[in-house]
Parts: C-alpha cells; sequence; structure tokens
C-alpha cells in the first residue's frame, strides 16, 4: 500500500474581492523614492483564488478524506519511493495550519513564460537521455516527455533565496529582475502554471534597493505577486506545484524560516490548457511589459530538493532535478543575454539537487 496522501478536489476557497492591502503584514517596505518593480495590472487577479486555512489543529496525516480535500493537502511523495521528498514534504505541511487568512494579491506586467530556445540541445556526454540547452529566459532543470505527456502531476521545488544586487560595478538606473521557480509546461509549449519567488534589484545614482515576493503564474497570465509567505533573503522555501486536470492546479509555498504558508487555486486562462509535455525548476529573467528584463546578480542558489511525480499513479515515475530520468529527456539548461552570452546556469549536486548560480555580464 501507498504511504502517505494522495490530492482529493473541492479545495474551500477566498474570494479575491475579500482581500485587502491591510493585510500585508511582514513585507519589505522600499523606499519613499524607489517604485515597486513591475506595474500593477490589476488587484483583483484574474484566475487566482485563496485557498482558505484550516484551524489551528488540523493534522493532514490523520485528517478525513473530505477535510484533506477541504483544504487542498498537497499530495505526498511515496514515503518508501521517494523518503527524502517525503520527510521535506512532511516538513512543509506542518504549515498548513499557519496559512495567512487573506494574503495580498496584486497582478503585474511580470511573465515567465515559455522556454526561447536558441539553437539546438547536444547530447551529454556519458549520460543516458541527457542533453544540455540554451535559453533566453530559462536556466535550470527541465524534463520533456512529449512522447508520454504528463496529464497530472506534482513537482516540488526548495530553494534559497539569494540576494539581490545589480551587476558589480553596473547601475541600470531602474530595476534588474531575478524568478526562482518551479511548474509544468513551456519547455516546447505555450502556458505555463508555476509559482516562486522573485528576488530584484534597483540602481538608480546613488539609490539602491531589492524586493523580493512570491508569487504564482498561469501563463499567459501575467505575474500575481502574493504578500504571503513573506520572503526574505536567505530563506529556505518550499514550492508544490500540481494539477488536478488541464484547467485547474494548485501552488503550495512555505517558508520554513518563518513557518508562514500559503496555498493558491489557479484556473487556466480561456483557450489554455496544459499539454503536460515537460517539467521544471527554473531560474529565470521574467519578461516585463514585453521584453525581456536584466537579469539580478543573483550570484547563487542552493536547491537541494527537486521531485516530480504522477500523484495519481498507483505506481508512478519519479523524476529528479539533477538525475538521469526513467523516461523522457532532462534538459540543463544555459541562460544568454541579449547578445548570445552565458550568464547563468546549474549545476548537479550529489545527483538530486542543484547550485545554481551566475557569471558574465549578469555577475
Amino acid at each position: 500500500m501507498r504511504s502517505g496522501l494522495s490530492y482529493l478536489g473541492g479545495a474551500a476557497l477566498l474570494s479575491v474581492a475579500m482581500l485587502t492591502p491591510a493585510h500585508a503584514q511582514g513585507v519589505p517596505a522600499l523606499p519613499a523614492n524607489v517604485p515597486p518593480p513591475g506595474q500593477t495590472v490589476t488587484n483583483h487577479p484574474a484566475g487566482v483564488n485563496v485557498v482558505a486555512a484550516p484551524l489551528a489543529n488540523f493534522n493532514p496525516l490523520t485528517a478525513s478524506p473530505a477535510a484533506r480535500a477541504q483544504y487542498a493537502v498537497p499530495p505526498a511523495p511515496d514515503s518508501k519511493a521517494a523518503p527524502f521528498a517525503y520527510n521535506k514534504w512532511l516538513k512543509a505541511v506542518s504549515g498548513l495550519a499557519n496559512r495567512a487568512a487573506a494574503p495580498v494579491l496584486t497582478q503585474t506586467n511580470i511573465s515567465h513564460g515559455p522556454a526561447r530556445k536558441q539553437g539546438p540541445s547536444v547530447p551529454f556526454p556519458g549520460a543516458n537521455n541527457v542533453v544540455t540547452a540554451n535559453s533566453y529566459n530559462w536556466s535550470g532543470a527541465s524534463v520533456v516527455n512529449s512522447n508520454n505527456p504528463f496529464k497530472v502531476e506534482a513537482i516540488i521545488g526548495e530553494f534559497v533565496v539569494p540576494t539581490a544586487q545589480q551587476a558589480f560595478g553596473s547601475c541600470t538606473g531602474g530595476w534588474d529582475y531575478s524568478s526562482l521557480w518551479s511548474g509544468i509546461d513551456g519547455n516546447g509549449s505555450g502556458n505555463v502554471l508555476q509559482a516562486g519567488v522573485e528576488a530584484d534589484a534597483y540602481c538608480s545614482g546613488s539609490t539602491t534597493a531589492s524586493f523580493y515576493s512570491a508569487w504564482v503564474e498561469w501563463y499567459p497570465y501575467s505575474e500575481t505577486r502574493v504578500s504571503h509567505p513573506p520572503i526574505y533573503p536567505g530563506n529556505q522555501v518550499f514550492v508544490e506545484v500540481w494539477n488536478t486536470s488541464p484547467t485547474n492546479g494548485y501552488a503550495y509555498i512555505y517558508n520554513y524560516a518563518t513557518g508562514i504558508a500559503a496555498e493558491y487555486q489557479l484556473t487556466a486562462p480561456s483557450g489554455t490548457s496544459l499539454v503536460g509535455n515537460s517539467i521544471e525548476w527554473i531560474v529565470e529573467r521574467p519578461g516585463v511589459g514585453g521584453g525581456l528584463a536584466t537579469l539580478t546578480n543573483y550570484i547563487a542558489s542552493a536547491w537541494p530538493v527537486g521531485y516530480a511525480w504522477n500523484y495519481t499513479a498507483s505506481s508512478p515515475t519519479y523524476y529528479y532535478e539533477g538525475r538521469n530520468p526513467a523516461a523522457g529527456t532532462l534538459e540543463m539548461i544555459t541562460m544568454l543575454d541579449n547578445n548570445g552570452n552565458e550568464i547563468s546556469s546549474a549545476a548537479v549536486q550529489n545527483n538530486d539537487s542543484l547550485l545554481f548560480h551566475d557569471f558574465g555580464s549578469a555577475y
């Protein structure tokens, strides 16, 4: 018998219309003369709802199936097939009862779109089903399996939030951007279901600032910035994204440093549905106002956990962010700047973890 919990639909949701800026507790304030990164599109984003927080004594391991469905407990990896991932999940869901009652949701003009590939993929020497690839917006790891699409999938990514600054010796006169996220689709398809953290850096004249926030997105909707959990540099953050159908998904974000979690339900934009062609663990320079942003000099970010699996299968295939996949192809993606020079990539550490770093013009 499989250990852990599998997802059941029917979560209780809070209306976005209930959310007000008065609840934005713990969000770092910017200096009065520094504009926030990105432009606000709307304070009432389309396609995003907050999943209601359970009672303080809620235990996801002993709760009834109806209670787990009501509070959209994130799918659990199998404790025997993936014990390390299961233990991480177990710790992260301890924050279920600490979910913020009413996070602030703000849709921006920042977007995290599909991979903008440059050139062909190249087989990685001495590794089966692993290739290297270049992209103008993504860096990291992506498993592509177009011949056997991921119909229903869950993906976990855990990372350390880097300190945001601009390239050494540089002052761009505005904001540089970086986003760390895990998600489904986008490597060869036109949509992405995703959630993560932005770490942005500002410099104009003698004024510098930085900004950190969690966000969720189902591209081609743009980013919905969320006030909870609050994010600070050096925090270790757990993100789980999963879908229950081609047009319905969830994102659970937990900050180990604060013990605060938040969960969001996402609905696909009209005319969009998941293809299931890829899963990914990414550091991105996002699109802002239609063009690609300058990448923040984030220096480095450790990703100690990265797993994905079909949580509804009786014997699911597990995929790892740094291991040869049992099916499909693992792409290790290097990001390029606007001149085609390499600026960000991830190195495999201990087989199942990644270390991201930037270099070149970004550093």
